[in-house]
């Protein structure tokens, strides 16, 4: 991370400069340092030396501080995502409005040669949102549902163990979460929350619910009931399907409600 000298001067650690001197994110003649052109090593390296997790930073700053003026330059920011790096944006917390909000590190050039990303396909995708019920493995919520904030849920497939850390784009390595899940990973980062509220929240919880509560906690995401399985299974029914379930239970209901009259 950056100092400051006693005349003002930012100052770097040896292991923010490349093997020809010059700091990773400045332009290198790539003879000398293979791998350290374009936009997203750059911002990557940039963010690695002068961004502590818990931190903010804005898109406007990065394209300041690297002189990068490119219509795709947002694109290339998102992509640090696929290279193991989270960050917060005002679409998952708006009041951040322009400012990011950094929470992990991943790869950058310094570490060595870029990993391969390896795209997940659509039949793999489809095959890990059919596995998982159509639902985020962490929160639940299932696509077209809303967050409290009146936001609409949208489903992605989740790495288990992250591309930039060896993590394959196989079946097994993967699980369906909803975007905020897939990108904030609040509890892991310490961000605003009042310990004693969220206790107090606990407490007031039953116990047999608290017993599912430290099961989710431990496990990083939430188990499923018979109840939700079948529900899930009708949701994600053809319209014949979904008829003949209300017309079942409408019938039940009838029938219960004629014993209530008796």
């Amino acid at each position: 991370m950056l100092r400051v000298a006693d005349d003002g001067a930012l100052t770097y650690p040896p292991d923010a400069y490349a093997n020809d001197g010059v700091l990773w994110w400045e332009q290198h003649d790539q003879k000398i340092v293979p791998g350290s052109k374009g936009s997203l090593p750059r911002m990557a390296a940039w963010l690695r030396w002068n961004v502590k997790p818990g931190q903010r930073f804005s898109t406007r700053e990065l394209r300041s501080v690297l002189g990068i003026d490119q219509e795709h330059f947002q694109r290339r920011q998102r992509e640090l995502r696929e290279y193991g790096w989270r960050y917060l944006s005002a679409k998952e917390d708006p009041s951040l409005g322009e400012q990011c909000e950094l929470l992990e590190y991943g790869w950058w050039p310094g570490e060595g040669p870029r990993p391969r990303r390896q795209a997940i396909s659509a039949k793999v995708r489809r095959q890990v949102f059919e596995r998982d019920g159509g639902r985020c493995v962490i929160c639940g919520r299932a696509a077209g549902e809303y967050y409290e904030d009146g936001s609409r849920v949208v489903l992605t497939a989740g790495h288990v163990v992250a591309n930039a850390h060896g993590g394959s784009a196989s079946l097994d390595n993967l699980r369906t979460e909803c975007r905020k899940c897939n990108e904030s990973a609040r509890a892991d980062t310490g961000t605003a929350a009042d310990p004693k509220a969220i206790v107090e929240a606990v407490r007031s919880l039953k116990r047999a619910d608290q017993r599912v509560l430290l099961e989710w906690i431990r496990r990083g995401q939430r188990s499923r009931s018979n109840l939700d399985h079948v529900y899930d299974r009708v949701r994600l029914s053809g319209p014949a399907a979904k008829k003949a379930v209300v017309e079942y239970l409408q019938e039940l209901e009838k029938r219960e409600g004629g014993r209530e009259a008796r």
